[in-house]
Parts: C-alpha cells; sequence; structure tokens
C-alpha cells in the first residue's frame, strides 16, 4: 500500500541490499497498471529495460522506486480503491476514471496544452504552429492525482489537464448528448404531457425560461414562446433574446402578405408541403421565426414534420435510399431579376462520429436541375428522393398547428420542416431567421450541447 511504499522511500538503508526485482515488478502492476497490461507496458511505465529479468538479483536504481512512490500516491484513491489508472502505451496515453476509458494520443496532448504559453487565454486561441509539432513525442514522467493530469515533455515543458476538461473534450464525450433528443411523428407528439412552450415573461425575464427555450429546440426541433406582444416589434424582441438576426436578400427580418413581394411560393396564399428554407445557402438559417399577427379568413395552419423521425425511418426501411441521399451533391437555387443563388449538399447529412442525423436539406420548391448527378445515378436518385418525399407525406408524418396573435414559433431549420395550408383572406406573418452557430452556442452555454 501507499504508506508501506512510503516508508521503504523514506528508508535509504534497504537500497544496500539485494532486492528481487520480480516483487517491485509486482507492487507496480498492482497499484498502477491494469491486470491484463503486459510486461512491455509494465516496463515502458518504469523506464527500466533490465527489470525484464525478475529471476536475476541486481542493485536497483532510486528512479524505479520514485516510479513506483509516484504511482501509488498519484492512482489510488484516498479511500484506497482503485477506481482511477493511467497507462503509457506507443503512441498515447490510457486513462481510467470512474466507468469513463480515455485514449489519449501523446501528440494530442502536447498540441493542446492550455499553458500561458501555448494558448492565449485572453483570446482563447492557440499559439501552437501545429506544423512544428513532433509527431512522435512522448512524455517523459506523467502524473496523475484524480483531478489534474500533469505530463513532463522532452523539452521539460508542462502540460496540465483537468479531468472535467478532457472529459468534455475528447474523442468518446462526442457521443454523449445533454439532452436527449425526441424524435416525433403525430402520434408520439400527441403523448407529449409538457408541450415545447415557454411564456413570454419567463422568456424574456429570467435565465431557466430562456434555458428551457432553448431545451425545446435541442430536444423537439421547435418551440413557442406563449404570450408575446402581438407585433412585428416584439417578434423581434423574442427573437434577439435568443440571438442577433440573420439578414438574407429578404431582409434583416420580415412582415409580410400574400402580396408577391418576393418571387417565391410563400408569398402567395397557395398551401406549401413540408420544406426547409435557405436550402440554396451553402449554411442555411439555422432558425426560422414565424409569428401570425393577423388572419382575417379561413385555412393557413402551419405544418410542422421532423426531418429526422423521417430519415432515420428511411434509414432503417430502405438503407439503399438513405445512402444515396446521403452521399448524392445536389444543387438547390433561388432566381430573381437580382439574385442568382445556389447552392451543392447532400439532402442528408450525419454526425461524422455518433452517425446521428445532422442535418436535412429538403426543398423540392428550390431544387435545381440535376446537373451533379451522372446520368447512369439519375434513376436511383430519383428514387431515393421519392422514398424520402413518401416519409415527409404520410399523415401520421404531420403535426398541425393553429398559430394565433402572440404564439411565436421557433423552428430548428437543420432538422424540422414547416409548411402551411392554403388559405383566404388577409393573413400577416412576422419573422426573421436566426444563426444556427449563435442559438447552438447559447445551447453550450447552457450546458445543453457538445458539438
Amino acid at each position: 500500500n501507499t504508506k508501506l511504499i512510503q516508508q521503504l522511500f523514506k528508508c535509504t538503508s534497504i537500497f544496500q541490499q539485494p532486492i528481487r526485482l520480480s516483487a517491485v515488478q509486482q507492487v507496480s502492476s498492482l497499484h498502477t497498471l491494469p491486470r491484463e497490461s503486459s510486461p512491455k507496458q509494465q516496463q515502458v511505465f518504469l523506464g527500466a529495460k533490465h527489470h525484464s529479468c525478475p529471476s536475476i538479483f541486481r542493485q536497483p536504481d532510486l528512479s524505479c522506486w520514485n516510479a513506483v512512490y509516484r504511482s501509488c500516491s498519484s492512482f489510488v484513491s484516498p479511500q484506497g480503491s482503485r477506481n482511477r489508472d493511467i497507462t503509457l502505451n506507443k503512441e498515447e496515453l490510457s486513462v481510467r476514471y470512474g466507468h469513463y476509458h480515455l485514449d489519449l494520443p501523446y501528440v494530442w496532448l502536447r498540441d493542446h496544452c492550455r499553458c500561458d504559453v501555448c494558448y492565449n487565454h485572453q483570446t482563447c486561441q492557440k499559439n501552437i504552429d501545429n506544423f512544428e509539432l513532433d509527431l512522435d513525442i512522448r512524455p517523459t514522467e506523467v502524473s496523475f492525482d484524480g483531478t489534474v493530469l500533469t505530463i513532463e515533455w522532452p523539452d521539460k515543458h508542462l502540460t496540465s489537464y483537468n479531468i472535467d476538461w478532457l472529459l468534455e473534450n475528447t474523442y468518446h464525450d462526442q457521443h454523449r448528448d445533454r439532452v436527449e433528443r425526441v424524435l416525433w411523428n403525430k402520434a408520439i407528439m400527441a403523448t407529449i404531457t409538457e408541450q415545447p412552450m415557454v411564456p413570454y415573461k419567463d422568456f424574456m425575464e429570467t435565465e431557466d425560461g430562456l434555458k428551457e427555450h432553448v431545451k425545446n429546440l435541442m430536444k423537439y426541433g421547435f418551440s413557442v414562446v406563449t404570450q408575446a406582444p402581438p407585433s412585428h416589434e416584439g417578434t423581434l424582441a423574442v427573437s434577439q433574446r435568443l440571438t442577433f438576426l440573420q439578414p438574407t436578400f429578404f431582409g434583416p427580418s420580415w412582415s409580410f402578405t400574400s402580396d408577391m413581394a418576393f418571387g417565391d411560393t410563400a408569398y402567395t396564399t397557395l398551401g406549401l408541403g413540408a420544406h426547409t428554407d435557405n436550402t440554396y445557402f451553402m449554411s442555411p438559417s439555422g432558425i426560422q421565426v414565424f409569428h401570425v399577427l393577423e388572419h382575417q379568413g379561413t385555412g393557413g395552419e402551419t405544418l410542422l414534420v421532423d426531418g429526422f423521425f423521417a430519415a432515420e425511418t428511411l434509414r432503417r426501411d430502405n438503407p439503399t435510399a438513405f445512402k444515396c441521399l446521403s452521399e448524392t451533391v445536389v444543387a438547390h437555387e433561388f432566381y430573381d431579376s437580382d439574385h442568382r443563388v445556389r447552392s451543392l449538399g447532400t439532402v442528408l447529412s450525419f454526425h461524422p462520429t455518433t452517425k446521428k442525423m445532422f442535418s436535412i436539406r429538403f426543398n423540392p420548391y428550390d431544387r435545381s436541375p440535376l446537373h451533379t448527378v451522372p446520368p447512369d445515378q439519375i434513376k436511383k436518385f430519383y428514387k431515393s428522393y421519392a422514398a424520402l418525399t413518401e416519409e415527409i407525406r404520410k399523415p401520421e408524418s404531420e403535426v398541425w398547428l393553429k398559430l394565433k396573435p402572440g404564439m411565436v414559433l421557433f423552428v430548428d431549420n437543420w432538422r424540422v420542416m414547416h409548411g402551411r395550408s392554403s388559405f383566404t383572406g388577409l393573413r400577416r406573418v412576422s419573422g426573421c431567421y436566426l444563426p444556427r452557430d449563435d442559438w447552438f452556442g447559447k445551447a453550450r452555454l447552457f450546458g445543453l450541447q457538445n458539438l
């Protein structure tokens, strides 16, 4: 145990007696290395090549006992339980902490050093030049007290990491959702007792109200602020409570009727099928805000469809179509007398590590000629696109809302598709776009998002 090793360390007379090195290896393996660790790993950790001959009696050097002493004091918890370990492998450091197991490449650990020399804490920017990194770098010394991992490099540079920072920023953590994403259709949404709604007063005046709104967006892909002032100014105040507006060629915001002010179907009385907006931008807007200020007529209900639910259903039932839509790049465009805007991207995209859905770009109205799809792949694409469209247009996929003045709807434009039924009479809608990067930043500040 630790106390015994400390006593042995203090008794210099013990180093004058021959000691069987297998005993040293046994103490080391019990306290610092997993049982399944190889003799080679033990040699690397102890830094003494001659320890591979346990049957030979040798005069042990002090560095060996230093290693054993450090390992016992660093890796055994105060209660004596062995709940955290580190192992030095050929190119990476393995850390076991509770139920976590982190594999940390040495070059990654050197690159991400947060000391004042390597990282500017005022600007939150790195000072290290990646071009100068030694890709084969290895530490000369490592210690871990259960909270801080400290590494000394060959040039005597010291790097320290808090375990919480490592847990949040390493590869393994990207697989963990801070908020459980709920994929929904009409039936599932009907079972949700607490609908994604936040009262205006709570949203505008409390951090808890704002956090609940962001959590709804992360969880369901939409959220409604209720009891807001039924005016365009009220729409802007609510929107800017979350983040700043994202201007487009439609302006910084809008308040419109069916007057065809722009060459877009939204500016008519026609019904609109489920779609996402800004597919013609390389990076579509993150959130679309809707607020019906008045409607003197019939129809005009708002349609919502969870694009991720439809995509995951397609992945399960028709993996060939899912693969096609996640690999085939197509163009979308917006044309009028003053604008020629076109983007390239896949209809479906998923996160590179978690493989969960990341975005859907679905707008049949704005899809440009298929000049990016080879002739021998055209039929396959049409078939795959039709399969996704079928999932989206199923009545059981659709949730319909009748928005009233004072109800401000926020929609995650990378996930949830929107539409509307045709209508009669005067219908005035206020709204705007909000940038994805910034509202995701709000989610991170609240601890609700890690991507």
